[in-house]
């Protein structure tokens, strides 16, 4: 079934490029109820396939609309139910992340749900597979794609290397420190000190989780930092 997906975005992504269907617009996702988006390419093996609309500048397709998710969105205040992304905010520039969530609170409905996921590299499975400096600090991660040259990651790899106390202080910095609820779901805090809270996947599916990855479901650790962010009224 997974190549059959494959097969179909191929095939929709294609007729949109020749103009055979139209590509996802902001004009017709504002008039969706409820409103919810996607960071990152949206394909049909994904369960938010029949219930997000996607938000990726490299894939233009019928449920993707062409957009760089560092720039505002044409949205009004208010607007969004759920905005939700999984293993994208790592290849963002780690400066600009705090006026991105700012963005997405300005969009989001008072109640409104930002579920973000981002790889935990407090995991053992990105510490041994990632390159280290002198100082003993990760500077590369192979296995997230780009490649690493004269000192920086390049060609789309993973920009920083999400911890649980990073991820604290982005939010932290952003509007969601003073006006949100912010919870941790999964991280690992400390050495052998991991939050491994249930996870409601009703409100958004997420692949790298033990509940769906073996590779951390014996003994059973967090794969990726889970967040559920809320925006309060204010």
């Amino acid at each position: 079934m997974e190549k059959i997906y494959s097969l179909l975005d191929y095939i929709d992504a294609a007729a949109c490029r020749i103009g055979a269907w139209p590509v996802a617009s902001w004009e017709k996702t504002r008039r969706r109820a409820p409103l919810r988006l996607y960071a990152g390419k949206l394909r049909r093996a994904l369960p938010q396939f029949a219930t997000h609309i996607g938000l990726t500048p490299f894939f233009p397709s019928s449920r993707n609309i062409p957009h760089d998710i560092t720039k505002p969105m044409p949205l009004a205040d208010n607007s969004v139910d759920v905005y939700q992304s999984e293993d994208v905010f790592e290849h963002v520039p780690l400066e600009a992340i705090p006026g991105v969530f700012d963005e997405i609170h300005r969009i989001l409905k008072p109640g409104g749900l930002f579920r973000l996921s981002v790889p935990d590299y407090g995991c053992d499975v990105y510490q041994q597979r990632s390159v280290r400096d002198a100082d003993g600090d990760i500077v590369f991660d192979p296995g997230g794609g780009g490649r690493f040259e004269n000192g920086a990651v390049v060609d789309g790899g993973h920009l920083w290397f999400p911890t649980h106390d990073i991820v604290r202080d982005l939010f932290n910095k952003s509007r969601f420190g003073t006006q949100g609820t912010v919870r941790f779901l999964h991280a690992t805090r400390a050495p052998g000190d991991f939050l491994l809270d249930d996870i409601d996947y009703s409100l958004g599916d997420i692949q790298r989780t033990p509940d769906h990855d073996e590779r951390t479901r014996n003994p059973r650790r967090p794969l990726s930092i889970v967040v559920d962010a809320r925006k309060t009224a204010p």
